[in-house]
């Protein structure tokens, strides 16, 4: 088996790990349970694509391409032009991620978010405090604070059915 499914499925697997952790943290009544939900929604983020990177370089690798270049489905993509390799895997990995309205893209979007957040933190206004400290709301991104537990359990779903799929593909290739 190579490094890179391994990789893949192990990546998929901490998913499965953080959406246990998140389901633990909705059911806290704790005074941290909305920072242990938001940080369970980015960790999830984090790992369905950094499973997705995997699985990049998992199909990279399947074909004999230089994976150390693929940080994205374009590189993949540039490295499948210059190899003048065509393969199933790419065309449907093209139509997600071209389709604006993809699980895929939504994935994307939302992980992008998380990195908008801090940009966009704004302080709280507190005129009794006499604290010099002040409050900054970090999570004020719609589309962070929109992924809900069913949507990270669809989008994994999604995922692993794909990785599955194009697995399927590439032994009978």
């Amino acid at each position: 088996m190579s490094v890179f499914v391994s990789r893949t499925s192990q990546k998929l697997n901490f998913v499965q790990l953080q959406l246990e952790q998140l389901a633990k943290a909705e059911e806290s009544t704790g005074w941290s349970s909305q920072a242990q939900v938001e940080c369970c929604q980015e960790s999830l983020l984090f790992h369905l694509e950094s499973a997705y990177g995997a699985l990049l370089r998992e199909i990279g690798d399947h074909y004999r391409l230089d994976v150390a270049q693929v940080q994205s489905f374009a590189d993949l993509d540039a490295l499948f032009e210059q190899a003048g390799v065509q393969s199933p895997e790419r065309a449907e990995l093209a139509s997600l991620e071209q389709d604006a309205g993809s699980w895929l893209r939504r994935l994307r979007a939302a992980y992008g978010a998380c990195w908008q957040s801090g940009a966009r933190a704004q302080a709280i206004d507190a005129p009794q405090s006499q604290s010099e400290i002040r409050l900054v709301q970090v999570s004020t991104d719609v589309a962070v604070s929109d992924v809900s537990p069913q949507l990270c359990r669809q989008w994994y779903r999604e995922l692993t059915q794909l990785a599955d799929r194009l697995r399927a593909g590439m032994q009978e290739w």
